[in-house]
């Protein structure tokens, strides 16, 4: 799910050629803002199967993946989350996620009258403070009851589109998501870095590899695990980043997000 992604840029330099491309007036420097209508967060698959005693199992194909029940009491997700929910298939469902005692998102969950389309509006909190709201639309894909089932992204919308900001100095990236009070700094080597912030789990860390002056590849990690592949591609004139994902093995569902300078 998108607005549980994190993002952050790490380079492998090998020369002082390569250096000289990230340099403190490189067009990757400054705040970008997202442009939802450029983007495609839909297409991914997520899964949710049975398991005996009213469990459920999440996986969304690679490292995200937990039980729960919707009996109001809470299930961990990732160190320091925990999701409750509460309803049935018939009059919805209320699923409340936190991290670290904060609340980070609460939502419902309704059907369709024949099951195959489930809407997911509900409102993210931030780790400055603010709030959003959002709505998700996943159409059923094969047979399932409730929430049990394959479902495919169909819709992803948020009323406030994420604004990341980056700064080179020296061998080091610094990154920084004000609304989600996430910063990371980066050596350019190529090695794992730890990312702080709120609302980020233990054990999430990040690398890249520079391919070309405008293309960056990177891999987003779990405890060591990766959560995710992708790249981030600088257009021709520098007001426009592209970030693409997927979830490893996966490259057919991959999202986009279009940045655009501020």
């Amino acid at each position: 799910m998108k607005k549980l992604t994190m993002c952050v840029f790490a380079a492998t330099l090998a020369s002082a050629t390569a250096i000289t491309c990230f340099a403190a007036d490189s067009p990757w420097n400054g705040t970008w803002k997202e442009n939802p209508a450029k983007s495609k967060l839909t297409g991914h698959r997520l899964m949710v199967t049975e398991k005996p005693g009213g469990m459920m199992h999440f996986s969304n194909g690679g490292a995200i993946s937990y039980d729960f029940a919707c009996d109001g009491k809470p299930y961990p997700v990732l160190k320091g989350q925990t999701l409750t929910c509460t309803g049935n298939p018939q009059s919805g469902y209320d699923l409340t996620m936190t991290v670290n005692g904060k609340t980070l998102s609460k939502q419902h969950r309704a059907f369709s009258a024949d099951g195959k389309e489930m809407t997911i509006k509900g409102t993210g909190y931030r780790g400055d403070g603010s709030s959003s709201n959002f709505e998700e639309v996943r159409r059923r894909e094969g047979s399932g009851t409730g929430m049990v089932g394959t479902w495919v992204e169909a819709k992803v919308q948020d009323e406030k589109p994420d604004v990341v900001s980056l700064a080179l100095n020296g061998d080091t990236l610094h990154m920084q998501i004000p609304a989600e009070k996430t910063t990371v700094d980066v050596k350019l080597d190529g090695s794992d870095a730890k990312v702080s912030g709120p609302t980020v789990p233990p054990g999430a860390t990040f690398s890249a590899k520079q391919e070309g002056s405008n293309k960056l590849q990177f891999e987003r990690k779990l405890n060591g695990k990766v959560f995710d592949d992708g790249t981030f591609v600088l257009s021709a004139d520098g007001r426009t980043m592209t970030e693409e994902s997927w979830v490893p093995g996966r490259m057919t569902e991959k999202e986009t997000i279009v940045f655009e300078k501020q």
